[in-house]
């Protein structure tokens, strides 16, 4: 049976708290934060997604006007009931998808846990990526593009904030990520783990993306940067080639979420030539 929750002060449901306020879930979301051990996730679907993926429940909150049955994995935590008013002040009522769920983070593999697994042929690397819609579109292409593992820049976002993980649809739990405490370094430890590294980038002097051809056993690593000012030099000349995709009509690039599916996809198919 669901708990009544009536105020949002009530302590029970602390965790939810400073969805929409940013330093409230910056402490959430930044490493070795106070709340950085958990995270939430929004809606059945990416709830589901997340269990699936071996994340573990804390607690959940749910619209107390919910007639849905609630899933079974509910039944070993706390599952609290809020009216309109209190979801409104925690998360918008508009943008309230039936359920929060806050869950325990798992240990976050390392760079090198990665690239020793030889079984991983296909990676993304994005650098200064903080716009959690862009960098959810990424998660959900690379998890539906053959990318077998995500690594990204100490400027770029928490790939489990809850935007995240909403753009997503939560397929990007099942992909594994690591951080670089450092991108020049860190692009110099895939490249000598014998991972070409693909820098994408409108520039006149790139390859043409459709002219790549790989084997299955070649490891390859497609880097994006941030929309906009797109990687920075330092990034671009760490790169083993830089790669473009080509544009019709004025338009000189695509969005960040739209290149990496193009260039996903370019790499799937680079592998069956």
């Amino acid at each position: 049976m669901p708990i009544a929750i009536n105020e949002t002060t009530d302590p029970r449901i602390d965790v939810f708290l400073g969805l929409r306020d940013k330093s409230l879930r910056q402490r959430r979301e930044a490493p070795g934060g106070d709340l950085a051990g958990i995270f939430i996730a929004e809606g059945d679907i990416v709830i589901e997604r997340a269990i699936a993926a071996g994340y573990k429940l804390r607690s959940v909150l749910i619209d107390a006007k919910r007639t849905r049955p609630l899933p079974d994995q509910f039944d070993d935590v706390d599952v609290f009931a809020a009216g309109e008013q209190v979801l409104e002040k925690i998360a918008g009522y508009r943008s309230y998808r039936g359920a929060l769920a806050c869950f325990y983070r798992k240990e976050v593999s390392t760079l090198e846990d990665l690239l020793v697994d030889g079984s991983m042929k296909s990676f993304a690397i994005v650098e200064g990526i903080n716009n959690p819609t862009n960098l959810g579109t990424i998660m959900r292409c690379a998890a539906g593009l053959d990318i077998d593992a995500l690594l990204l820049s100490p400027d770029s976002i928490d790939p489990l904030s809850r935007r995240c993980c909403r753009v997503s649809m939560g397929e990007g739990f099942a992909l594994p990520y690591a951080w670089l405490t450092d991108i020049n370094e860190g692009i110099g430890t895939i490249r000598a783990a014998g991972v070409e590294v693909l820098g994408m980038t409108p520039r006149s002097d790139a390859i043409n993306i459709d002219t790549l051809q790989y084997s299955s056993a070649d490891r390859v690593a497609v880097m994006l940067g941030a929309e906009g000012p797109g990687l920075t030099e330092g990034a671009m000349a760490m790169a083993t080639r830089l790669v473009g995709i080509p544009m019709s009509g004025a338009a000189d690039s695509l969005n960040v979420g739209n290149a990496a599916a193009v260039a996903f996809y370019a790499l799937r198919q680079a592998r069956k030539s």
